[in-house]
């Protein structure tokens, strides 16, 4: 997944519109601070959300970083449950977590995109490539994006704004690669 360009293709979309995802950032951690990570998941979904227009060509809003409040519940379960089934993981041995982290980061965009509930877009996630990516592409793929993210630390926390929504932009664009054969592939066989 790495060799498919998706950190440079979501650079190029951060780098369009940096204000955008800045405000994200900022509006990502001090939601995410005021309510002890409760609401990282309506955050992070809002992320992939201004993402995937961006992708598509539509026009974004700062309106559209609150999108992953619209799947509120689902959006909340989600954040919890991936934070805790990654840093579960992690504190385990660093494997357990990069290989949960590949298999369910897929989940915030099958709810904010899909409108899926928490089991079936966790489900649909671990399914996400099968066939056309292995589990190791999938945890090289998490762990460059789990980097990329946490290197904004180096920098006193304060590159965290930037580096997390490009780390959550990076796993928007996967999604839309390697979900958008299927819905083209569905929506042929309809036309048919």
């Amino acid at each position: 997944m790495i060799e498919r360009g998706y950190l440079g293709r979501a650079l190029q979309i951060v780098g369009a519109d940096p204000a955008t995802y800045i405000v994200g950032g900022l509006v990502l951690h001090l939601l995410s601070l005021v309510s002890l990570g409760l609401l990282m998941g309506p955050t992070v979904c809002g992320l992939i959300w201004v993402t995937l227009r961006h992708i598509r060509g539509e026009e974004v809003s700062l309106a559209d970083l609150f999108r992953g409040f619209d799947c509120f519940g689902n959006a909340i379960l989600a954040g919890l449950v991936f934070c805790l089934m990654v840093g579960a993981g992690l504190i385990l041995g660093v494997l357990p977590g990069i290989i949960l982290g590949a298999l369910f980061c897929f989940t915030f965009p099958f709810i904010v995109d899909q409108g899926l509930p928490l089991s079936e877009a966790m489900a649909a996630s671990r399914k996400l490539g099968s066939g056309q990516v292995d589990l190791l592409d999938k945890c090289l793929f998490f762990l460059q994006a789990l980097v990329l993210g946490l290197s904004g630390a180096i920098l006193l926390l304060v590159g965290l704004v930037i580096t997390w929504p490009l780390l959550w932009a990076v796993v928007a664009v996967a999604y839309d690669d390697l979900a958008a054969p299927a819905s083209k592939a569905e929506d042929a066989a309809e036309l048919s």
